[in-house]
């Protein structure tokens, strides 16, 4: 059984950003959980997101479909959502779909708070 373990966090170098700690494996059977994890974040306001996912093993096309949907919905309210800590084999594939150029993707959590 797949698992996805979520955590948010206020990023301690500005409030205004949540930090999201991934765990695990984002696929077809753990993408329901997530959306449902960042559209919680959203309805509370929070559009400053960013990924930590140093903890990620793998993400699927469905764990894109929805971070892509969530994305435009953070934009809308003039958030965005960043990148950071990706393993190889996660960055890879957002290599290999194209994803870098649709989401920035910074080395550390730190980098990727600075950039709001």
């Amino acid at each position: 059984m797949n698992r996805l373990m979520l955590a948010a966090r206020t990023a301690m170098a500005n409030t205004a950003v949540t930090v999201v700690d991934m765990e695990g494996e984002l696929d077809i059977t753990t993408a329901i959980d997530f959306d449902s994890f960042l559209k919680e974040l959203i309805n509370q306001k929070r559009h400053k997101l960013v990924l930590n996912m140093n903890r990620l093993n793998y993400i699927s096309s469905s764990g894109f479909g929805t971070l892509t949907s969530v994305t435009q919905n953070v934009r809308n309210n003039k958030g965005d959502i960043k990148i950071a800590n990706v393993t190889l084999d996660v960055y890879e594939t957002f290599n290999t779909l194209e994803f870098h150029k649709i989401f920035q993707i910074l080395k550390t959590e730190d980098d990727a708070v600075r950039e709001f």
